[in-house]
């Protein structure tokens, strides 16, 4: 068992710093000479075609025997400036179309500034300098077009007049959802007849959080308040039943808030790969939405149907599940207070990366938009495998936003989040843990395993 949980954190610290070095190393990018006599030629620059389909509705064209429009249509040299603010531009290097990095070469929004070399290295130029050959920054294999130079200029950039309201408010909207998150925590103890204190929750919730910072996936938060519970009430069945079902109504929680921003996100879930995907997917996730509900309410009618889920371990997971939620058979209104509670805590999130939005000044997208795409950014981070999410929610953010806000400005509204997170909303668990009077370290597996033996040996 302890193997086991030292790989699958040694998996999502690899899945995390490969999405990192994805982000930031480039394959195949450079500079690419273009004749100065082709640049006002016809075809010699494009942009892509916003009416092209993603691959949803790729699939849907050849199903149904549908034509599809070009990729790519013709610009000249004149718009290319005002079509990269929202599309992919590309300039054609020996006969083929190449994306490059417009930002780079525009000013004032016109094409003025390409590349020149001089003694052997590529200088920024005015375009009138150039004289026969002009050098483009063509865009290679990134995960995401982020460089760290441009995160650093446009991090230097900022306005903290207008940064540090928003992101302090993002801050409090966030601790605003932590405190709901503790009362459902609550709300659904007593509902196993456990009755703690408030105050005593958040003190355990917050120095959980802090464990969280340096422990892989949801170990420091949820072994921590298992381990305190079941220490503070010796009953770990009632105490391991809780966070069972803290966890499916959490998930239910952020489906609603997805299908419920969903329909007022239409510019980023028609054309993009990612949203069109999750707009794709809105039956199968009311559908699993649905399911959840009913398991938390109605957990004796899907007893019988574990026989045909042929994988052992799913069909594990949704046995504890199924008896967790019977626990609840005769307080549902707990569990629909709790799910309420839920709701409200994913809205919070959304929240405050709208504030992150609005701290670094990102335009040209709506506020729905970016509620939509940390509804989905916080769905990502529960599938892929990575360390607290981070590297999920920028990737995610930018293939989402990027096209709206600018890859540099989409990635800093996802990063934001995670030194939110993971400072002002994390280390003051620590000094909790360190104003308590008996010395307290991490608690390991081990340790949980222990205490569960030892409460179950006093309880017979």
């Amino acid at each position: 068992m302890k193997l086991r949980a030292v790989a699958k954190g040694a998996v999502k610290l690899a899945v995390t710093v490969g999405i990192f070095v994805a982000i930031f190393v480039e394959i195949g990018g450079g500079y690419r000479p273009v004749p100065v006599a082709e640049l006002g030629a016809p075809g010699t620059f494009e942009a892509s075609n916003p009416q092209y389909p993603g691959p949803v509705g790729r699939l849907r064209a050849w199903l149904s025997g549908r034509s599809l429009p070009p990729v790519r249509l013709p610009v000249n040299e004149s718009q290319v400036c005002e079509a990269s603010i929202h599309r992919q531009v590309f300039v054609r290097v020996d006969g083929v179309p190449r994306a490059f990095k417009a930002y780079l070469h525009c000013r004032d929004g016109s094409l003025s500034r390409v590349f020149v070399l001089r003694d052997g290295k590529f200088v920024a130029a005015p375009l009138s300098e150039a004289e026969h050959t002009a050098y483009f920054r063509v865009q290679g294999f990134q995960l995401v077009p982020v460089e760290l130079a441009d995160l650093w200029r446009e991090i230097r950039a900022l306005d903290m007049r207008v940064f540090l309201p928003w992101f302090a408010l993002a801050i409090a909207i966030k601790l605003v959802g932590i405190f709901a998150n503790i009362w459902r925590w609550q709300i659904l103890l007593r509902g196993q007849n456990i009755r703690l204190s408030y105050g005593y929750l958040a003190s355990t919730y917050f120095i959980g959080r802090y464990f969280g910072i340096v422990t892989p996936s949801t170990m420091g938060l949820d072994g921590w308040r298992l381990y305190d519970t079941i220490r503070i009430t010796r009953r770990p069945i009632e105490c391991t039943t809780v966070l069972a079902v803290e966890r499916v109504i959490g998930l239910v929680g952020l489906l609603v808030v997805i299908l419920l921003f969903m329909p007022f996100a239409g510019a980023i879930t028609s054309g993009h790969s990612l949203g069109e995907l999750v707009a794709a997917m809105k039956i199968p996730l009311a559908g699993a939405m649905a399911f959840a509900v009913l398991v938390l309410l109605q957990p004796s009618w899907f007893k019988g149907m574990l026989s045909v889920v042929p994988s052992a371990r799913v069909r594990g997971f949704l046995h504890n599940v199924i008896e967790a939620a019977a626990a609840y058979s005769s307080r549902r209104s707990y569990l629909v207070v709790a799910l309420g509670l839920a709701v409200f805590g994913q809205i919070t999130t959304t929240l405050m990366y709208f504030c992150n939005a609005l701290a670094i000044r990102s335009g040209n997208v709506r506020p729905l938009e970016v509620l939509f795409a940390s509804a989905v950014m916080t769905l990502g981070t529960f599938i892929l495998p990575s360390a607290s999410g981070e590297g999920v929610r920028e990737v995610v953010f930018v293939w989402l936003l990027g096209s709206k806000t600018g890859a540099v400005k989409a990635f800093l509204i996802g990063h934001l989040g995670f030194w939110i997170e993971k400072l002002p909303l994390s280390i003051p668990g620590g000094v909790l843990l360190f104003l308590q009077r008996e010395p307290v370290k991490a608690v390991t597996r081990a340790d949980l395993e222990r205490l569960k033996a030892e409460t179950a040996v006093e309880a017979s």
